[in-house]
């Protein structure tokens, strides 16, 4: 707790003003006042925290603040965090401060749910969008240093010499010094790696040194993830953009302008972690239980970006592709006349497009997933996606037969009318089911033992 000069009430970090306000007598002072640097060197890299827990989850929250420990946990939905004691947390470098208020938030979060018409009306209940809560979440970043002798492969326009092809090849050196600094990756074990990337970016140029006042009002999660495991990652992003760089440089093109680049892959840049500091960026964070399952809705506390699970309501869904269906055909059924041939070379029709557009989707979806997500997402839509294709093959083969054939009874070109429908129904409500559970998470487990901040 930091207390008012003017009348011991509790301060707390103002959004609107960045200053330290005072909700009682409307003081307001600069966050840095009540940091005492003048410490020992030991002191100095340490800050006071009361420390929560989720008892369900394991979760784990710092804040400046001893609050009342009944709020609830954002990363399982548990209604209580219990508190634990006042410890010593290792003390960030640098700190983005909140600028998006809780207000703002919520709206920016309604206006992404008004666009989910499929999300159940549940998941943007004023009481369930209040639950907003600050989260400043833990993040390495990393400066990188690269000086040296880069070398760029090239080659030379083959020529023939009797009967061999001949290809010069040259290894170019650029002399380099370029420096990365402010590489960020997630340090937090609790928060998904793939919504973090999706918050992302935030403008480091707004970053200001860490004082504990910013964190008045507001939770902070635990750096438990070791920076080593990003540090191969953070070199190979760095090295990818210079390897671009000096391949786009006017110097190196002009001495290399009868030559033939390769590509990124083959230019080797030396590079160094340089050093790795600690970082907390802001994130408003809201977590809906039901049941068995988990939705997290974030907005990025600078610049107000939402990334939100939106499940969708199987109801609706349902509702929507009948509506669909209406529409389409009331029209063809009173104002166009389609012999029965014509209907079923339309039906073969949408069904090759649906199944096309189907796939399509599918590879946008796996384009955004990662890791052992990705892999099992992959099995379950292989499989969708080979059970499709036989049934569309096989409605295909059967729409020419008939077409060729040419029977006379409708009823032989009706029913694959509806058997095609019904495939291209089936497929479509089956990719759903998959983009549903998508949308919603299993409640996480987290160990903290051993973190980063406590050693």
């Amino acid at each position: 707790m930091i207390a008012c000069p003017g009348c011991g009430a509790n301060l707390t970090f103002d959004i609107s003003s960045q200053q330290m306000k005072c909700n009682y007598c409307g003081n307001i002072y600069d966050p840095y006042r009540f940091d005492n640097m003048e410490k020992d060197a030991d002191e100095s890299l340490v800050f006071d925290v009361w420390v929560y827990n989720c008892p369900q989850c394991g979760a784990e929250l710092m804040t400046t603040d001893e609050t009342d420990a009944t709020a609830f946990c954002p990363y399982c939905g548990n209604t209580s965090l219990l508190m634990d004691k006042m410890r010593k947390a290792k003390r960030p470098s640098y700190i983005i401060p909140f600028q998006i208020t809780k207000e703002e938030c919520k709206a920016a979060y309604l206006r992404e749910a008004k666009k989910a018409v499929f999300t159940p009306s549940e998941y943007k209940r004023e009481e369930l969008i209040d639950s907003f809560r600050g989260i400043y979440m833990p993040y390495w970043s990393f400066r990188v240093e690269q000086q040296g002798e880069a070398h760029i492969e090239a080659e030379s326009p083959s020529s023939r010499d009797g009967d061999y092809v001949v290809t010069d090849h040259y290894d170019i050196r650029a002399q380099i010094d370029t420096v990365y600094d402010g590489i960020t990756h997630d340090a937090s074990r609790a928060f998904d790696d793939e919504i973090s990337e999706c918050l992302s970016p935030f403008d480091a140029h707004k970053i200001v040194p860490f004082t504990p006042g910013f964190l008045s009002g507001f939770y902070a999660d635990v750096a438990d993830e070791d920076p080593g495991k990003y540090e191969k990652r953070v070199k190979e992003y760095t090295e990818l953009e210079t390897a671009r760089k000096l391949l786009e440089d006017n110097g190196v093109r002009a001495t290399t302008s009868d030559l033939m680049l390769k590509g990124v892959s083959n230019v080797q840049v030396p590079s160094e972690i340089g050093s790795v500091y600690r970082v907390f960026y802001p994130v408003w964070f809201m977590s809906y239980r039901n049941g068995n399952n988990i939705t997290y809705a974030t907005v990025n506390g600078q610049t107000g970006k939402v990334v939100a699970d939106f499940p969708i309501s199987t109801s609706r869904f349902i509702l929507a592709v009948l509506l669909a269906a209406l529409a389409f055909f009331i029209p063809l059924n009173f104002f166009f006349t389609l012999k029965p041939g014509a209907a079923l070379a339309v039906t073969t029709l949408l069904l090759i497009i649906g199944m096309i557009m189907t796939r399509r989707e599918n590879r946008k979806l796996l384009d955004r997933l990662e890791g052992t997500q990705r892999e099992t997402i992959l099995g379950k839509i292989s499989s969708i996606q080979a059970l499709s294709a036989i049934l569309t093959i096989g409605c295909v083969i059967l729409a020419a037969f008939i077409l060729v054939t040419n029977p006379v009874r409708n009823k032989d070109y009706y029913i694959p009318c509806f058997i095609e429908a019904a495939v291209l129904f089936l497929t479509i409500f089956m990719n759903f089911l998959v983009q549903k559970k998508l949308a919603t998470r299993r409640p996480p487990q987290f160990n903290k033992k051993g973190g980063n901040d406590n050693a």
